[in-house]
């Protein structure tokens, strides 16, 4: 039963894998503006997705310097 149980899980979280992985490879990422505002740590965290938030991150780093 338990093991029952466990695969249910595991086909339970590899379908939410395959389904959030296809909809970031689907997206286009939207621009941010880099700026003072634009790269204040509350601003990143603001961005939704995972990837503009890379973006943004590393361009505001390269700003920086």
């Amino acid at each position: 039963m338990q093991t029952k149980i466990n695969w249910i899980l595991m086909v339970c979280a590899a379908a939410a894998l395959v389904f959030t992985g296809y909809r970031e490879m689907r997206r286009e990422p939207q621009i941010h503006i880099v700026d003072d505002a634009g790269c204040t740590p509350a601003a990143i965290k603001s961005i939704d997705n995972i990837t503009e938030r890379a973006i943004q991150s590393s361009k505001c780093s390269q700003r920086a310097k």
